[in-house]
């Protein structure tokens, strides 16, 4: 009888694997190196190796890691160690090199011994006569490029040997000790056809016609660790530094002083032309936009970074104390870990122009643009700025005690105006802030009511005029042009003079509302102490089902160009489509939750007004409790999911697994597969991409065999 439990686990470790060979996208370019999401492996955390000196990927998906103690495959779950002592004679032995032919044939150099290749699932010795190898790389057809001290370079086609050069020589060390053979410690092939020899203390040869010439010009360092060709140009990284060039000559890269002359152990080029190099003090990415670093001392502790892998969309770097992944996410977050103007945040609001304007809990105001960081100088470092919003060409900022202030860029600088009680304002503790279509500004106070700035003169509402309370939360024109402000004792309309509050007995969950929103059909929406809540029906209507992520604090909300909802709330982040809220019908199959893993710096939203808002290019912003992040395209992409637990936690009868186009319902009686959806009733567990949830899922098929056994 066919175990099903283990195929499911097969199968979604299939998913898994696909998922790591499927991905066409590079890092983004644009990011700062701080914005990627990172995952590292080390002895303390499960990897069963010290340092990594290789990396390589078959087509099958499997990771194959070489490390100073043999040879490690990795599933995306599982690390599993592979025995070489049929083939080496001898345990855990270092593996210095890994590549994957065109083909897709795994090539292994093991220390002191023949190449090892991969062939039919099984690794074999490929000796073809040749021993004592020190360099292995692709060529640039469908070979692998070899030097073997004493006996020259070659180049491997299947079963064919291909003598391209005798052994490279060198001058002596030492005076007048005529020449040595040179040892090759890296290789390279550039579209020229021109092969590169870096040595190991003899310097660069470039081998044309069966002839090796010493290649001198710009090149002072005389240790070659590695080569990295980029059409008919080089980089070279040496114990100095970094060199780019040809034939002609080579120039150093210059880097900035605080990076020094650092050894360059490892180069890559990725799919979107990022230059990435591993080197004793770190990683650094090289592009258009120049040059940024990262130190990686989880993984390159005081060895540095020996080897750099990409896998379409992850980075993978392996150093002295284990394998580490750097990956895209689906936020780019702006965090306390890079500025600590991040550290603790306010409100956030994007204006027309694209700018991100946001103010940290402790005080201030601050712009952000192109990735640069501006202050508002007007706005007093230690002044909290409660609310921000704005018009076509202005923004206001409500604040703690400096009433509300407007600002407007002038060829590149912020002009300010404030106004106070002095100017008519019913407080200086001005809580939100909003400006409608009429350019009328809307100023809702701490415990003062709200205050009308129209024509230059302020008019305020209180409680004695119909609010529902003198704190105001939140403010809203709706298209109608009926105005609302969310209080903690309700939710208050101003239309045509009149005024109305609606609370619990009109159907809020929660007098307290903290957020108020219109979608793009025009229904409005509440966030509230306890949940969600549409206008219909001149009522407001909760979802009579719901997960209870949607029942918690809502504190901001906003929409997508899809018409999916994206929420903060008091502990979460999540999306869900609207049209499936207003059935009223909400199952965790509906919800998708974001976390660290996703790019997030934290999952706790802010209690301020405007705390999610969209821009104009249908991006969402979120403030979060330690940082300021928007969704990027990967947030849109399709997610793996898996089903079967039901809401008692039994085990269900069926499990179903589909990711993109790949949708299939297994079923314990005959394993019949058929493309159909998941009926109701059993819990969503919602996979994205990164690995870290997909082990939480396998995590959960293993509760599965227990509750089995």
């Amino acid at each position: 009888m066919i175990c099903w439990w283990k195929l499911i686990r097969w199968i979604l470790i299939g998913i898994t694997l696909a998922g790591l060979v499927t991905d066409t996208r590079a890092l983004d370019p644009n990011r700062l190196s701080s914005q990627y999401v990172r995952e590292q492996w080390t002895i303390e955390t499960g990897f069963p190796s010290g340092a990594v000196n290789g990396i390589a990927q078959t087509a099958d998906g499997y990771l194959w890691i070489g490390t100073d103690r043999g040879l490690i495959s990795f599933d995306g779950f599982n690390f599993r160690s592979i025995s070489f002592a049929s083939i080496t004679n001898a345990p855990n032995v270092s593996m210095l090199q890994l590549l994957t032919d065109t083909r897709g044939t795994l090539w292994i150099r093991p220390e002191g011994s023949y190449l090892v290749r991969q062939k039919d699932g099984k690794f074999e010795s490929a000796r073809y006569g040749l021993n004592a190898i020190t360099a292995v790389s692709r060529d640039s057809n469908d070979g692998v490029l070899v030097s073997s001290i004493g006996q020259g370079t070659f180049r491997l086609r299947a079963d064919d040997v291909r003598e391209l050069a005798p052994s490279v020589f060198g001058p002596a060390p030492a005076q007048n000790l005529g020449f040595i053979p040179a040892i090759v410690i890296s290789i390279a092939e550039t579209a020229d056809r021109k092969i590169w020899l870096g040595t190991l203390g003899t310097g660069l040869f470039v081998l044309e016609g069966g002839r090796a010439d010493q290649v001198n010009a710009g090149l002072p360092d005389r240790k070659i660790n590695c080569l990295l060709p980029i059409a008919e140009e080089l980089w070279v990284g040496t114990d100095t530094g970094l060199y780019r060039g040809n034939g002609n000559g080579f120039s150093r890269l210059e880097l900035p002083s605080s990076l020094g002359n650092v050894p360059v152990l490892s180069l890559l080029r990725d799919r979107d032309s990022n230059i990435w190099a591993g080197t004793t003090r770190g990683l650094w990415r090289i592009n258009a936009k120049g040059i940024s670093f990262s130190d990686e001392n989880v993984v390159s502790g005081d060895g540095g970074i020996n080897a750099l892998f990409e896998d379409r969309g992850n980075l993978w770097i392996g150093g002295a104390r284990g394998l580490g992944r750097i990956r895209d996410s689906a936020f780019v977050t702006y965090a306390a870990v890079s500025d600590r103007r991040f550290e603790h945040n306010g409100p956030v609001y994007v204006d027309q122009e694209g700018r991100t304007w946001f103010a940290p809990a402790q005080g201030g105001l601050y712009v952000l643009e192109n990735g640069h960081v501006q202050p508002v100088t007007s706005i007093p470092p230690n002044e909290v700025v409660y609310s921000i919003g704005g018009g076509a060409d202005v923004v206001w900022a409500a604040r703690q005690r400096g009433g509300i202030t407007r600002l407007q860029f002038r060829n590149g600088a912020i002009r300010t105006e404030s106004y106070t009680e002095a100017n008519g304002l019913a407080q200086n503790s001005a809580y939100a802030v909003y400006q409608s279509r009429d350019a009328t500004v809307w100023a809702g106070t701490l415990n003062g009511g709200v205050s009308k700035f129209k024509d230059g003169h302020f008019t305020t509402y209180t409680t004695t005029n119909g609010l529902a309370s003198n704190t105001v939360s939140s403010i809203l024109e709706t298209r109608d042009g009926e105005m609302w402000f969310a209080t903690p004792a309700g939710l208050s309309s101003f239309s045509n003079g009149q005024w109305r509050t609606y609370t619990t007995v009109e159907g809020l969950p929660a007098p307290e509302v903290n957020c108020v929103f219109e979608d793009s059909s025009g229904t409005l929406w509440s966030g509230t102490s306890a949940g969600l809540a549409f206008f219909s029906a001149n009522r407001f209507q909760v979802p009579r089902e719901s997960p209870g992520v949607l029942r918690e604090q809502i504190v901001g909300m906003a929409e997508d160009q899809s018409g999916r909802f994206w929420i903060a709330t008091s502990d979460h982040v999540l999306r869900v489509a609207r049209d499936k809220l207003l059935t009223g019908v909400v199952t965790s199959l509906d919800v998708l939750e974001y976390g660290h893993a996703d790019g997030l710096p934290s999952t706790q939203g802010v209690k301020r007004s405007r705390s999610v808002v969209s821009d104009t290019a249908g991006r969402i912003w979120f403030s979060l409790s330690s940082g300021v992040c928007s969704n990027s395209s990967i947030s849109q992409a399709n997610h793996i999911r898996v089903h079967g637990v039901k809401p008692d936690g039994a085990r269900a009868d069926s499990l179903s697994i589909f990711s993109g186009k790949f949708r299939q319902k297994l079923e314990p009686a005959g394993f019949s597969a058929r493309s159909r959806l998941y009926e109701p009733g059993a819990r969503l567990i919602s996979v994205p991409a990164s690995r870290q949830q997909q082990r939480r899922a396998v995590e959960c098929l293993r509760g599965y065999d227990r509750i089995r056994s």
